[in-house]
């Protein structure tokens, strides 16, 4: 596939990172609807340059041409296979650049519209959309042209927030702390279907969180993560967006990774996934799902506030993130689509790895927490007469400081010795 689609490009290609037009990948542009038609990819990329819906710092507008000039590095040729997991999704997929939404500047009620048919036209010539945000707004937009052919849809959300402000931040009910509660009135996603991972921080506050346990949605923040194991977590989105669904949708914010990992988005916050999380995770949610009822959005990559990015020529260490994502997402749902669960890396005679690239194992007794909404104090008497119960067996096996001491004196004397 991959020669036959890209020409000599495919592996021979030996152009300079800094010539060309920066589409992503440097994958073949396709300007118009009737191209599309014409060359039938397999997986069409989608700028949105669009931060009309933020809130705190603007700058998501140049986040899909950031994310294109960082794909460059190294690029071409179009052969990506990666040396980890012995997978090339472009010898599998026809993919291309189908450009940028055309914004409307000053309409986001305009953008969000053109978003959405843009977004359909590729769903509607059966190839997959993979898009590169502009703000979490997008995220209405881009679900609400999945739901015009599928009417149950699967979602996980990965984000350091949890965006279901039912009037938005500050009064418009479109900006990008509102999408999931758009989304929700559409109907076609139901609570049960729903996850968010690696929410942190103090917004949004316990109101908005009980409307989602109302709901039935499923959360994760960054102390779960910890705590289960991202194996445990990404295991369970994946059951519940699979369960009774036509399609899924996953929308990553890439503010749910830590700033020092991502600094260039308009919401940073401590505390968040490693980029070796993230690649997990993502390597796990891109071999589990049907190709061919799936989207995917990359949002809120905001260049003015990356590191080694002052012109998105080459991007910074966020658009690199973002697009390295893409290219592990590409992957995974090629090996999917040729009907494998693994790939072929090469590995040398002495292999000491334990080979795990994208079934990695759960823990053999994950740790299982529940929660209790109830106000009934017999019942949070209940819950802390456990509290205190494990915390007394805790107590009690820890050793005495004194023994403890003396047992270090001990050793300490006899190396003396």
């Amino acid at each position: 596939m991959g020669a036959e689609f890209y020409g000599d490009d495919y592996q021979k290609n030996i152009e300079a990172i800094f010539v060309g037009i920066p589409t992503f990948l440097k994958l073949p542009l396709v300007k118009s609807l009737k191209e599309l038609e014409v060359v039938k990819p397999d997986v069409a990329i989608v700028g949105e340059p669009f931060d009309f819906g933020t809130t705190i710092r603007p700058g998501t507008r140049y986040g899909p041409r950031a994310i294109r000039a960082a794909s460059t590095v190294p690029s071409p040729p179009y052969e990506h296979f990666n040396i980890e997991t012995g997978v090339d999704p472009f010898g599998v997929f026809r993919v291309v650049d189908y450009g940028d939404v055309s914004i409307s500047p000053g309409d986001p009620i305009e953008s969000l519209a053109r978003m959405t048919k843009k977004v359909y036209e590729v769903i509607e010539h059966k190839a997959i959309p993979i898009i590169l945000g502009g703000d979490h707004s997008c995220t209405f937009a881009n679900v609400r042209a999945l739901a015009r052919k599928y009417k149950k849809i699967g979602m996980i959300h990965i984000d350091c927030h949890a965006d279901c402000a039912p009037d938005g931040l500050t009064g418009f009910k479109y900006d990008h702390g509102a999408h999931i509660r758009r989304i929700m009135d559409l109907g076609c996603l139901n609570g049960k279907n729903y996850t968010l991972i690696g929410p942190r921080g103090y917004w949004p506050g316990p109101a908005l969180y009980k409307w989602m346990y109302d709901k039935d949605m499923q959360w994760f923040t960054m102390l779960d993560v910890e705590e289960l194991g991202v194996e445990v977590i990404t295991k369970e989105a994946i059951d519940r967006a699979k369960e009774g669904t036509d399609a899924v949708f996953i929308s990553w914010d890439i503010d749910s990774f830590d700033p020092a990992y991502a600094p260039g988005t308009g919401e940073p916050e401590p505390n968040g996934l490693t980029s070796r999380e993230g690649i997990k995770m993502m390597r796990m949610l891109s071999t589990a799902f049907n190709p061919d009822t799936f989207a995917f959005d990359i949002v809120e990559v905001s260049p003015p506030y990356d590191v080694s990015d002052s012109s998105s020529y080459n991007g910074g260490i966020t658009s690199m993130l973002a697009s390295r994502l893409i290219i592990e997402l590409l992957a995974g749902l090629a090996l999917t689509k040729k009907g494998l669960r693994v790939g072929e890396p090469i590995r040398p005679k002495n292999y000491r790895g334990l080979g795990h690239t994208y079934d990695f194992p759960l823990p053999t007794k994950p740790k299982i927490y529940t929660t209790s909404m109830s106000n009934d104090p017999a019942q949070l008497n209940k819950e802390n007469d456990v509290t205190k119960h494990s915390h007394s067996v805790n107590n009690s096996a820890r050793k005495d400081p004194t023994e403890y001491k003396n047992s270090r004196r001990h050793r300490t004397s006899k190396r003396l010795l």
